[in-house]
């Protein structure tokens, strides 16, 4: 098997970029034997793709994908997909939408996942992330379900993910709610546009 992982963010010290160091190295620890890692955020002549964070989630993936999705802060607060550019944020999860599964960190997620982007629940995974070392990112997430998890056991659930997405390759179909949904977001933009014209 052969995965595509975006890595940009691995420079970064906290939250994805921590998420995404951390699990790229415990995957290529836990890889079988003939299984490759590929650090890119353009999958070509590869079987899976993961993106680790929504930003990197495609809207015509080549190859089955796979995503992270750490919260569903921005999509539950109007005024900041607004400042951070609403169109793009509602491209984002129309992406999130066609991965063949979504990874998430808690129960709690899942279900806003499911609720929020109307995933149906059998694509959504759980697998916890793994406490950092430090007290005081620590004490910002939610503890895993076990002291004991670690590194290496997610890497390992992660494994199994890419393995159910290679099995069911087929991109899920876009629900007609969020298709809507992206139709009356583009309205108000198209009748600023007529209101310029005339």
């Amino acid at each position: 098997m052969r995965v595509a992982f975006d890595s940009r963010r691995v420079d970064e010290p906290h939250g994805v970029g921590r998420y995404a160091r951390c699990l790229l190295t415990a995957l290529r620890e836990t890889a079988a034997p003939g299984a490759e890692i590929v650090q890119t955020h353009r999958p070509r002549q590869v079987d899976v793709f993961h993106s680790p964070w929504i930003d990197g989630a495609l809207l015509r993936s080549p190859c089955p994908m796979v995503v992270t999705l750490h919260d569903l802060t921005a999509l539950k607060r109007p005024s900041e997909r607004l400042r951070c550019g609403g169109m793009h944020l509602h491209l984002r999860h129309l992406a999130v939408q066609r991965a063949v599964h979504v990874i998430v960190p808690s129960e709690a997620v899942a279900r806003e996942a499911v609720a929020e982007l109307g995933l149906e629940r059998e694509r959504v995974v759980v697998i916890p992330e793994v406490s950092a070392p430090s007290a005081a990112f620590a004490a910002e997430r939610p503890a895993p379900r076990s002291s004991a998890w670690t590194w290496a056991d997610a890497a390992r659930e992660t494994w199994q993910v890419y393995r159910q997405a290679l099995a069911h390759p087929h991109r899920p179909c876009v629900t007609g709610w969020r298709r809507q949904s992206l139709r009356e977001v583009s309205k108000p933009r198209a009748a600023r546009a007529q209101r310029g014209s005339s």
